[in-house]
């Protein structure tokens, strides 16, 4: 092992348990019960309604008004009642103190940020009566009054932090984790490796984004933020966009694992990212409310559950041996069924302890999937040469500045140890009338020739994340992406037009004769084969421009 990482791993670990140990002495010191002055107590029972006795939680759909005789209370005190509220007004004695005011986001009013009542206190308030007349939230999970506090700010930030230890831990640990994860894939992506290589450097990517929107979740969920430092409102609306978005991400992870990236995938993909937009740009200009976001959250995670398993039933039915790929898809199928249950449990009471089946199942993410994406990666001692300085230069054609034989064919060897995937297409090019341009007008003409087609085939493909666009010699280059024949076919236009507009020193436009094959076409043939299927296409298309033009073929 890497003494090195042992060490960075090890300091990572003992500075969190450090902190953990600070945070926790914070919280349960004796100063937060104070022995003289009590500055947090639950206030939950002997609240009327109507004059009789009721108990928490308390649901009523209609406006009502609880009442409650305070005990000694203190200036620094605030009493929060929990529920989910459209409007209320406070009365200490009949004589009204307080009533709410709208939310307003962007200059839109809105009920997300309704989810306490915080009523300032005074010592003379002490021994009173105080009546709170509320008119809850209509809510497809219906609205409860759940809990009542007097308590200062502080205490009531260092209350919630002590209930909410373990969702603190996991907020630390995936943000870290997740800004590190995305550093590390988006280094790797603009190195020289090999394609299924990259391609797991995007789902860790997704992954680290992923861990960073949940801790936004996980740690909104605990109330800390907007409890400290205010603006109920923008932290609830933050917590709704996180939850929206961590279902698109997962979908996003799972389409890079199980190399889905079909037109059937991309479509559905598109029509997630739309509902979305849209959905947050309604929200915005008021044309519903931000809750509803929630309700569409619901939906896309439900329909993620559903494609993620299919993904991952697909994947282990293809596969012939136990690989990664089918350890990936087992955890899913964990992940998925705890996320369903804790998705039951939340709809059945939004203020039930789901979010802790929620922290269960991210770790149970974080520590196999993650686990195993880094197990298909390897970066070990021995991997991590293969980006290495000497090695770029090993696989860099010095003309072009493409990727050369050696890293093509490593490429293809890549591929070959995996299920080819059926949009794996195979397209070999070679640029038409070199030698006439050595002969003519010297090397300097034909060096030109080939570098300008290397630039338009980067400018062409290179956007595609899955290329690998190689110089395998002479006049001859080949390229391998995952597409489909949509795209193949947009992109190849592109390249074409994009060489006909070439102007250099010596050559003013570029012709290429171009060929190529999907596996899906050919899906029980290897990759070399597949390659000579596209030279043949090539070489048909070499043909006929020499006979269109009439210029001699050995030119």
């Amino acid at each position: 092992m890497d003494l090195r990482f042992l060490r960075r791993v090890t300091a990572f670990a003992f500075t969190l348990i450090i902190l953990l140990f600070m945070g926790l002495g914070f919280c349960y010191s004796n100063e937060s019960n104070d022995y003289y002055r009590e500055n947090s107590m639950t206030f939950n029972d002997y609240w009327k309604v109507n004059g009789k006795i009721i108990t928490f939680p308390y649901s009523n759909s209609q406006e009502f008004v609880m009442s409650n005789t305070l005990p000694t209370v203190y200036g620094d005190q605030l009493l929060i009642i929990r529920c989910y509220y459209k409007d209320f007004v406070a009365y200490i004695d009949g004589e009204e103190i307080m009533e709410s005011r709208d939310n307003v986001f962007l200059g839109h009013k809105t009920d997300v940020g309704k989810k306490e009542i915080w009523i300032p206190l005074e010592y003379a308030y002490t021994g009173k009566e105080v009546s709170i007349k509320v008119n809850m939230q209509e809510s497809l999970y219906g609205s409860e009054v759940t809990q009542a506090f007097i308590v200062t700010r502080s205490s009531y930030g260092i209350l919630q932090l002590k209930e909410s230890v373990p969702s603190v831990i996991m907020f630390i640990i995936f943000t870290v984790t997740g800004i590190f994860e995305v550093i590390i894939a988006s280094f790797y992506i603009t190195k020289r490796a090999h394609l299924i290589r990259k391609l797991s450097f995007e789902a860790l990517q997704y992954a680290g984004v992923f861990s960073i929107i949940s801790a936004q979740w996980i740690i909104n969920e605990t109330r800390i933020p907007f409890i400290v430092l205010g603006h109920m409102t923008g932290f609830s609306i933050l917590n709704i966009i996180s939850f929206i978005m961590m279902p698109l991400m997962f979908f996003e992870l799972a389409r890079a694992i199980f190399f889905r990236v079909g037109k059937i995938d991309n479509i559905i993909d598109g029509c997630f990212v739309i509902t979305i937009l849209l959905s947050c740009l309604c929200a915005l200009f008021g044309v519903f409310d931000w809750g509803i976001l929630v309700y569409i959250a619901h939906l896309l995670d439900l329909f993620v559950m559903i494609m993620v398993g299919y993904y991952s039933y697909k994947s282990v039915k293809e596969e012939h041996k136990m690989s990664a790929r089918t350890g990936i898809a087992v955890a899913n199928g964990v992940f998925l069924l705890i996320a369903g249950f804790a998705l039951v449990r939340y709809i059945d009471n939004i203020d039930s302890n789901y979010i802790l089946l929620i922290v269960i199942d991210l770790m149970i993410y974080v520590m196999v999937q993650v686990g195993l994406i880094y197990r298909r990666i390897g970066l070990n001692v021995n991997e991590e040469k293969e980006f290495a300085q000497t090695k770029i230069y090993a696989f860099t054609d010095e003309l072009t500045g493409l990727s050369n034989r050696r890293h093509f064919y490593s490429t293809m060897e890549e591929f070959e140890k995996h299920r080819l995937p059926d949009t794996l297409t195979y397209i070999a090019i070679d640029v038409n009338m070199l030698k006439y341009y050595n002969d003519t007008m010297g090397h300097d003409a034909g060096d030109e020739l080939l570098v300008g087609t290397a630039k338009c085939l980067k400018a062409a493909f290179s956007s595609n994340t899955t290329s690998t666009i190689s110089r395998i010699g002479g006049d001859e280059f080949a390229i391998l992406l995952m597409a489909t024949n949509e795209e193949i076919n947009k992109r190849i236009k592109d390249f074409r037009s994009k060489l006909g507009a070439f102007r250099g020193k010596y050559i003013e436009g570029i012709t290429v004769a171009l060929g190529y094959a999907m596996v899906k076409e050919y899906p029980d043939l290897p990759l070399d084969s597949l390659g000579k299927k596209a030279d043949e296409k090539m070489y048909e298309d070499k043909k006929m421009f020499y006979e269109t033009t009439g210029n001699d073929r050995r030119k």
